[in-house]
């Protein structure tokens, strides 16, 4: 288990690296997100049809940042992490599930700081999906 935990913190890491690399948010960002290794809302790729049960939704309130993924949770098949991050790249928090979790939410203090996040949720079987989101 820890070199699947290992996997998964550097694939975040990378991912979070890849998306930000620019710094802002304009068409050539989008030419840079690498859409084989991690999936959104608009690039699906080869888990074209997924994207419901798999994008991360995000609730912003004055004190959190509630990150939901409406799958299903069983030993086979389930939401194994949420990560929040800023920006620049710097992780905010993560929640690991288990597969007897009831759903994949997870609650994050409201950063003082920073206007631009991602937030990823990444599934046993079908790979880290991303959302960009603004607060």
């Amino acid at each position: 288990m820890t070199s699947r935990r290992k996997f998964m913190a550097v694939s975040v890491a990378a991912v979070a690296g890849t998306l930000l690399a620019g710094g802002s948010a304009s068409a050539e960002d989008e030419l840079k997100f690498p859409y084989n290794v991690a999936f959104t809302q608009k690039h699906q790729g080869h888990w074209k049809g997924k994207a419901g049960s798999h994008v991360p939704e995000i609730e912003v309130t004055d004190t959190e940042i509630i990150i939901t993924t409406p799958h299903p949770m069983s030993e086979k098949h389930y939401i194994v992490r949420h990560t929040l991050v800023d920006s620049k790249g710097n992780p905010i928090g993560a929640h690991t599930f288990a597969p007897t979790d009831k759903y994949a939410v997870s609650r994050y203090p409201r950063p003082s700081k920073g206007k631009k996040f991602y937030a990823t949720s990444f599934c046993n079987l079908h790979d880290l999906w991303v959302e960009k989101f603004k607060i």
